[in-house]
């Protein structure tokens, strides 16, 4: 079980936490999980009992455009943990959505300012 307590530790942590780390640890303790369901016998009901946790508790936050997109811009991770180009493709497509709202807003804010 150590992989549900190190990914506990990382989401507790105090110093270095930001919110583009949840849906990558939550990602990766999925798969670390359902690997040790096919390699365990006798765990199996509390392997399955963590996935089914896991879904019912992240399984919006993980499909979640802007925690996505965060997930992207943190550089420790980038796209490194997912494979799932749809996945991928929500965050990209939220930071472009982001980026060119921010800069129209920018330019409305440059016309409509007066000089001093």
């Amino acid at each position: 079980m150590s992989p549900v307590a190190n990914a506990l530790d990382v989401l507790q942590g105090e110093t270095s936490v930001q919110m583009g780390w949840l849906v990558p640890t939550i990602t990766l303790l999925r798969t670390k999980l359902q690997q040790l369901n096919v390699a365990s016998k006798f765990c199996e009901p509390l392997i399955a009992a963590l996935l089914s946790g896991l879904e019912k508790r992240f399984g919006e936050m993980l499909t979640d455009p802007e925690l996505i997109a965060a997930a992207i811009l943190v550089p420790k991770f980038k796209t490194c943990w997912t494979s799932d180009e749809n996945i991928l493709k929500l965050g990209l497509d939220c930071q472009a959505k982001n980026y060119i709202s921010e800069g129209s807003q920018g330019a409305l804010r440059k016309r409509t300012s007066f000089p001093p």
